[in-house]
């Protein structure tokens, strides 16, 4: 799991893909140069069409045409790559312009651009004349790479103007986020989640005083290797339990381990190795900060200087979507065991009210003036009811309440107030809090 997080981590970052097409493009014109050379000086040549061969002057101007022209494309793709990041930064979210920077298709043209001028100064700065009236095939190779990349262009422009619109931005965050959870969740499912308090274990970890392991650095936790934790947990014969959780900011005195076992086999270090803290956070299995740029960029869309209620009520729609699908799934597996099923390494798993909370809270404060954000929150807390099991209800009814004490003072039209009612007569009926429904009505 560690090697493909680090391949995972390695690949989102924003110069892998121009410099391994880059490094492609210089094999690919050594080996076009290797193939020119082969062709022209046997019969081979003889056979092509004298269209696609070039004297020295021709194939020098076509290829410092073509690095040229390239290198412009480049430069126009940098400059439109930057004012998509503005808007991002003004319009959006600032924690969304790892959307943009880390998607491949958006690598995938600067590296083709990338590629295509390495390719063509690798020619010409090869390319010599070893005999008189001698020809080359390589500037038709060039050509044809130009016209990929010309083509190339004309989708990056086509793939900026979709992915510019809030409505793509919120699906795309949305479908990596279900890919996280499908990841993260659906492994827990199927794994047994022992207590400790149920084995020897509880005895040792209540009567002990853990080692601590703080961190040396601050920044945010971006990855937490539990695999490697469990094997040297195993290899030291102690118990672990992880202190913090994914995405939690944290400085050099924050604890990040508790350590039960004999102190003379532990070191702290190779401990402390096992947890990444970077000052960025990723979205490397995180759900939460999946949840929260939808949130954020409905909050911005609240905002005065932006003032657009209807992207609000798209992403609490899209909000919807994921607690829906959280709902119906178990958590993380807080416990995990070695080869002999001995408690090994704890973790801290969020409940769902802090998702909830997480989810709701900073559009409804900002928003709850606003009848259309508010009927679209009961809206959808009434859809994630539904999709709950029971023992989910109570986190939900709680957060309803919630939500019910933070709109009371509000003042709302007659209609409005109606149909907010109605929509909390719905939620409580699904959560089977019937009884409360006048309690829980709006006056």
């Amino acid at each position: 799991m560690a090697r493909s997080v680090n391949m995972l981590r390695l690949r989102t970052n924003f110069w892998f893909l121009p410099v391994f097409y880059g490094g492609v493009a210089l094999l690919l014109a050594i080996g076009t140069l290797l193939l020119d050379h082969y062709f022209m000086a046997g019969n081979v040549g003889k056979l092509l069409p004298s269209i696609f061969l070039s004297n020295i002057d021709l194939a020098q101007t076509i290829l410092s045409s073509i690095a040229s022209s390239l290198l412009t494309m480049t430069t126009i793709t940098f400059s439109t790559i930057l004012v998509v990041l503005t808007t991002y930064l003004s319009q959006f979210s600032p924690r969304a312009l790892q959307n943009f920077i880390t998607d491949h298709a958006t690598q995938r043209v600067l590296g083709i651009f990338t590629a295509g001028f390495i390719y063509s100064i690798i020619l010409l700065l090869f390319l010599k004349e070893t005999r008189e009236e001698q020809l080359f095939l390589v500037p038709s190779f060039a050509v044809a790479i130009a016209i990929l990349c010309l083509i190339v262009f004309v989708f990056f422009i086509q793939h900026v103007t979709t992915w510019i619109q809030v409505s793509n931005l919120l699906h795309n965050i949305t479908v990596e986020t279900l890919e996280c959870m499908e990841e993260l969740f659906n492994d827990s499912a199927t794994s047994t989640h022992d207590a400790p308090w149920d084995d020897w274990e509880s005895k040792e970890i209540t009567t002990k005083e853990p080692i601590t392991v703080m961190s040396n650095k601050p920044g945010y936790v971006q990855y937490i290797d539990i695999d490697a934790l469990v094997k040297i947990a195993y290899e030291t014969d102690c118990i672990v339990r992880v202190e913090r959780q994914q995405g939690d900011y944290i400085n050099e005195h924050t604890p990040m381990l508790s350590i039960w076992g004999s102190g003379e086999k532990i070191n702290k270090e190779s401990f402390r190795s096992l947890i990444t803290v970077s000052v960025a956070r990723a979205p490397l299995e995180d759900v939460e900060f999946g949840i929260r740029k939808v949130t954020e960029i409905g909050v911005r869309a609240l905002s005065p200087g932006i003032n657009d209620p209807s992207t609000a009520v798209h992403c609490i729609e899209q909000l919807g979507t994921l607690l829906s699908k959280l709902t119906s799934m178990k958590g993380i597996k807080p416990f995990f065991n070695d080869v002999h099923r001995n408690l090994r390494v704890i973790v801290k798993t969020p409940d769902f009210f802090r998702y909830l909370d997480i989810a709701f809270s900073p559009i409804i404060r900002y928003g709850k003036m606003d009848f259309d954000v508010i009927h679209s929150v009961l809206d959808v807390l009434k859809l994630v009811s539904d999709h709950s099991p029971s023992y989910r209800k109570e986190a939900i009814w709680k957060y309803t309440l919630h939500t019910i004490e933070s709109i009371k003072e509000e003042k709302y039209l007659e209609l409005e107030r109606e149909r907010l009612n109605a929509n909390i007569k719905g939620l409580c009926y699904s959560l089977g809090y019937a009884k409360d429904i006048e309690r829980m009505k709006l006056k």
